[in-house]
């Protein structure tokens, strides 16, 4: 006779602790990263004819001297809220998805563990989109007060979406679907083929030190960002060009990667990568680390 279902097993309690787990694995992301994201995104959306950065620690040094470190967190309120919520919603569909795939009785294999990812992937471009745009706009806002295009996050959500509406909060939904569906497979798939081998014999999973947990996070994390980096750079451009359609750069997904390729070839697909790729170890080691020590103590409750 099959077991009854307890209260912590229920399909309601655990969606409600892979929420909060993941939340609280995206403050520990966004606080660790921010800074590299904030690199990145000035490197891949700067001027191919007049560039302001010569390479990533051009860009660190001018930001800090021109901006103070706090130039390094412009934009963080809105992944400190989004990635909150979008790790949320991420670690939700993904645990959603692997109920959905899992066979009864039966382990999940890591192949499935990538397609719970894709799925989840496809779930929270979403969220992140909007968010991903507000960041963006504001990461690469280098005036300071009365010169300031946005006074902040909640001022930049109200100017675009008052300049175009709902079609303006999603402006890169696109780049940033096509992305997420393949890197988000990458990052689960990896991270959950990584804990495994770093199993010692008879050890479980949940007996796998908090640093395995860390270095199966970053490369994770180093995954994501290695198979597809050029469509970000395309998502980037797109989520920083003008919000006023007359004077935008890009028509869309395939005139922006076009014009990135006639203008640096397929060099213009990688600007950027280096603080991407250094800040992907840290920042997802953080992720999930602090995920699982949350879903451990959750599980006691």
């Amino acid at each position: 006779m099959s077991q009854p279902v307890t209260k912590k097993d229920s399909p309601l309690v655990m969606a409600i602790k892979d929420i909060v787990a993941g939340s609280i694995g995206g403050v520990g992301q966004v606080i660790t990263g921010h800074p590299l994201d904030t690199v990145k995104v000035r490197l891949q959306t700067q001027s191919v004819g007049s560039p302001l950065y010569s390479g990533t620690l051009d860009c660190f040094k001018k930001t800090i001297a021109n901006e103070g470190f706090a130039g390094l967190y412009k934009g963080v309120q809105s992944p400190l809220v989004g990635l909150c919520f979008m790790n949320a919603v991420m670690f939700l569909a993904y645990g959603q998805a692997k109920s959905y795939i899992q066979k009864p009785g039966k382990e999940l294999t890591v192949s499935e563990l990538t397609m719970a990812g894709g799925v989840a992937g496809a779930t929270i471009a979403f969220v992140e989109c909007p968010f991903d745009l507000f960041k963006s706009q504001l990461q690469v806002q280098v005036s300071e007060g009365a010169n300031r295009q946005y006074t902040g996050l909640v001022d930049c959500a109200s100017k675009i979406y008052k300049a175009r509406g709902i079609q303006g909060i999603y402006m890169g939904l696109v780049p940033t679907m096509a992305r997420n569906v393949p890197a988000n497979a990458a990052y689960f798939g990896a991270y959950e083929l990584a804990r495994r081998m770093l199993l010692d014999d008879g050890q479980k999973l949940s007996q796998l030190p908090a640093w395995k947990v860390m270095l199966a996070g970053g490369i994770g994390g180093m995954s994501y960002w290695t198979l597809t980096y050029p469509i970000d750079v395309i998502k980037s451009s797109i989520q920083t060009d003008s919000i006023i359609p007359s004077q935008r750069r890009y028509a869309g997904f395939i005139d922006c990667a076009s014009k990135i390729y006639r203008q640096r070839g397929l060099a213009g697909f990688y600007v950027g990568f280096t603080p991407c790729f250094i800040r992907s170890m840290p920042a997802n080691a953080a992720c999930f680390v602090l995920y699982e020590q949350a879903s451990q103590v959750m599980a006691g409750l």
